[in-house]
């Protein structure tokens, strides 16, 4: 069962990698199915790049993660 809800920009939670932070959608998988799913939610895809930017902004010079 999805415990779907509107995507955010901002996580709402990053606590159960087996969901997207930004909508709470089950993944297929943690690892390959976040990258899928950030290729079909342009919300989700524009929240975790914002994310990443601001985790690579915080840390001496970049993330290579």
């Amino acid at each position: 069962m999805s415990q779907s809800t509107t995507p955010s920009e901002v996580a709402y939670t990053w606590d159960d990698p087996n969901r997207c932070p930004f909508c709470l959608d089950e993944l297929a998988d943690p690892g390959s199915g976040f990258v899928a799913h950030l290729d079909e939610s342009p919300v989700c895809k524009r929240g975790f790049d914002t994310w990443r930017t601001t985790v690579a902004n915080d840390m001496r010079g970049e993330w290579s993660g």
